[in-house]
Order: structure tokens, then C-alpha cells, then sequence
């Protein structure tokens, strides 16, 4: 059973950010509205500074350690159409110190005003950015939500740009599916404290304008070809609407020899470990991330 404050997450998830849109519009309004503004604090540990970066056509910001030994490149959620990297500095902080990376949050560009594959490009440039300070083998891609299937949709892009692969990629409840062809989507509605089944189609309609653009792997990367690609973890709560995503992923890059680890909850909720450190399970497997991140060994 969950910790009584992840059910009060839970509880407010479900009262204030669950919505079934009436349309597109709504449903951008919506997310901004409340994904953009989160409540929730932020706490960078000492030894950990932040920098706004803006230069040319990159924006974001650092998340910096004096002698850092690798780097992190952090997508942030909102379904393409929301989500800001203020609300992740606490997770990333954490990152920062237990890690001593690195860490970079860009603010990349959202839908509709910008839709696929403009995520994937600002990613791309922004993994650029970040291999003109260390080498691939020193940096990790996460992200969580839509930030998690960006995520993986980068790695995918890294690999077909004919770039060296990170040290490895993490997930957490990634969105990697733009066809809506996973069960979860419905059957998991009724448990899902964050979403609806009509969250994800009227989302979708506003990143990815043509079917070939949801077919595709840099969009929905269960589609993708993992070959060759560095080791993953993935999270996902078993309730959740996004829980055929992972587990679609994590079959298509074991069947290309990808090592694929898969952090499993029953009865959490969607991207629970972004709430770190205010609950404990998120305290939890913010640490196996970490582990894990660690014991990946050299290329």
C-alpha cells in the first residue's frame, strides 16, 4: 500500500490535474495552467548552483557541481503542450550532488505552436551541447511523462544521426506511444490518478499533425529499433494509462540485446519519482536510478 503521502499526491492528481478535455484547446489550457504553476518547493542541495542558459536558438537552464564527472540531460514532462524545468530542480538537484554531474533542463519547444519533430530537434541540439564538455560515456538521458518518450525518441535520433549512444537512458512512465494502440490507454483509465484515455487523443492531435508522424520511432519510440543502444531503466506504475508504453519498450530493446531494468510500482501513480524527496517511495527509487546510473560500465 501506498504511503500516506503519496495518496495525498494521489488524491490531489486526481482532484486538480485528471481532467477529460472537451477539446485541444482545453485540454493545452488546462495543462499549462496547472503543470506550469506547480506548488510544489524546491530544494537544491549546497553544493549545487543554478545558471540560466540562453544562447541562440537553446534555452534552459544548469544545474551545476563544481568538479562535475559526468552529465545529465533532463526532458521534462506535460505532453508536449506544457510542463516547465522549475518543477524539477529538487529531483535534479538531487542528481547533481549524488552524481556530481552536471545537470541541464532545456526548455524546449512545446505544441501545437511547435509540433513534432521540433521536441526531437532541441533535444538533439541540446545533447550537442552537452558533448562539447564531456564525452557520451559521461552522459545520461532522462526524462519523464512526454520528457520520458522524448527521451528514448533521442536516443533513437542520436543513434540514426550516426552519433555515439549516452552511457544510458532512464524513463520514468514515458509516453512512447503516439498511435493510442495500447491497451492500458483504456483499461487502466479508471485507476489512472493523473489521466484519461482522452487526454492522450486530443494530445496527440497536437504534436504529431499526420499518422506518419505518430508512426514514427522518434515519436513513438515503441516503435523503434533499439540496436546498438546503451542500457535502460524504465518506471512505470501498473495502474497507470502509460503502462503498456514501458513494457513495449523494454520488449523491443531486450529482443536487440538492449539490458533493460523496469522499476515497478502497484497502486503509485504516473512519475511518481519526481516527487523526491516528499515521499518515500519516490526517495526510494530516486536512489535505485542513481545505483544504476552508477554500475553501468565504461564502453
Amino acid at each position: 500500500m501506498a504511503t500516506i503521502p503519496a495518496r495525498l499526491f494521489k488524491l490531489y492528481a486526481r482532484k486538480v490535474i485528471r481532467k477529460d478535455p472537451t477539446d485541444a484547446k482545453d485540454l493545452v489550457r488546462h495543462l499549462r495552467r496547472r503543470l506550469d504553476h506547480s506548488p510544489l518547493p524546491v530544494f537544491l542541495p549546497r553544493g549545487v548552483r543554478r545558471d540560466a542558459y540562453n544562447v541562440g536558438a537553446l534555452k534552459g537552464e544548469w544545474l551545476r557541481v563544481k568538479q562535475p564527472k559526468q552529465a545529465v540531460l533532463y526532458l521534462h514532462g506535460g505532453g508536449y503542450v506544457a510542463g516547465v524545468t522549475r518543477t524539477y530542480r529538487t529531483l535534479c538537484g538531487r542528481l547533481a550532488k549524488a552524481l556530481q554531474a552536471d545537470v541541464y533542463l532545456p526548455s524546449y519547444r512545446l505544441a501545437p505552436e511547435h509540433p513534432f519533430p521540433a521536441a526531437v530537434e532541441d533535444a538533439l541540439a541540446s545533447y550537442k551541447l552537452l558533448l562539447t564538455r564531456f564525452s557520451p560515456q559521461d552522459i545520461t538521458l532522462m526524462g519523464d511523462s512526454a520528457g520520458g518518450g522524448l527521451a528514448l525518441g533521442t536516443l533513437l535520433a542520436i543513434r540514426d544521426a550516426g552519433m555515439e549512444a549516452p552511457r544510458c537512458a532512464v524513463a520514468f512512465s514515458p509516453y512512447a506511444d503516439m498511435t493510442q494502440e495500447q491497451p492500458s490507454r483504456k483499461g487502466n483509465e479508471a485507476r489512472d490518478d493523473f489521466f484519461t484515455a482522452n487526454t492522450f487523443l486530443k494530445g496527440r492531435a497536437l504534436y504529431c499533425t499526420s499518422d506518419e508522424h505518430r508512426s514514427h520511432p522518434h515519436a513513438s519510440p515503441v516503435f523503434g529499433d533499439y540496436t546498438g543502444l546503451p542500457p535502460l531503466l524504465l518506471s512505470v506504475d501498473e495502474n497507470e494509462c502509460l503502462r503498456d508504453d514501458a513494457y513495449v519498450v523494454a520488449e523491443k530493446a531486450r529482443g536487440a540485446g538492449v539490458p533493460v531494468e523496469i522499476i515497478s510500482r502497484e497502486g503509485m501513480m504516473h512519475v511518481w519519482p519526481i516527487f523526491y524527496p516528499l515521499i518515500a517511495e519516490a526517495r526510494q527509487d530516486v536512489a535505485k536510478t542513481i545505483a544504476f546510473i552508477r554500475q553501468i560500465p565504461a564502453r
